[in-house]
């Protein structure tokens, strides 16, 4: 019997790989909807279907859990931004731009975590080392208004291109990561494509004048 039962066990028993990507996905999930201060391993647990107590097995702590969230969300996001790069250089400025944003909003479409538990987050610190890896929050953003700038001719006035990329960057993480509140407040779904179309229009309306007249001032 104790044979049995120790096989039984091996075959109820999930992976280790397994069991920290459950958790993860459920804790993205969680920390998307609810600021880190609020957010507990028994909402992780709900969430992913599991005892809460198996999350300590693999993060110790509420804080390890978050800065391997952060971490792995910040990752994922960096690495799809590069795709949004591909092709603008054989493209027009306008036709560029406006399929840079488009790409941005899909990659939004299916992954809202990062926006979200930004929006969630920042405003509530007054120091980085305040929440546990935000930082890597804080590098991948410049990391991606690196590879925009990246993308632009050197002669760009550089201290302009800086305030462009920055104000981009927090547009989209205030329209996508608060889209609930900012939606609500023109009426409409944050879930439909009515908001993402005026998303989409807007950050084309606003920042595309100011892209040209970066590259071309005169």
């Amino acid at each position: 019997m104790s044979v049995n039962k120790t096989q039984n066990e091996k075959l109820s028993r999930p992976s280790a790989d397994n069991s920290r990507g459950k958790i993860i996905a459920a804790a993205r999930k969680v920390f998307a909807k609810h600021p880190y201060h609020v957010a507990t391993m028994r909402m992780v647990g709900k969430a992913g279907g599991f005892d809460h107590q198996l999350i300590a097995y693999y993060f110790p702590s509420k804080a390890d859990l978050f800065e391997a969230v952060v971490s792995e969300t910040c990752d994922d996001f960096y690495n799809a931004s590069q795709s949004w790069f591909e092709g603008l250089d054989r493209i027009g400025i306008e036709q560029g731009f406006r399929l840079f944003v488009e790409r941005l909003l899909e990659y939004f479409s299916k992954a809202p975590e990062p926006f979200r538990m930004t929006a969630l987050n920042a405003p509530m610190i007054e120091r980085l080392d305040e929440l546990p890896g935000y930082q890597h929050t804080v590098e991948m953003r410049s990391k991606v208004r690196d590879t925009f700038k990246k993308n632009l001719p050197p002669s760009v006035d550089q201290v302009m291109l800086e305030r462009f990329t920055m104000t981009f960057d927090t547009a989209i993480h205030s329209y996508l990561g608060a889209a609930h509140s900012q939606a609500e407040i023109l009426g409409m779904d944050p879930a439909g494509e009515e908001y993402i179309t005026w998303v989409k229009e807007t950050l084309i309306c606003v920042f595309l004048p100011l892209l040209r007249k970066l590259i071309s001032p005169e």
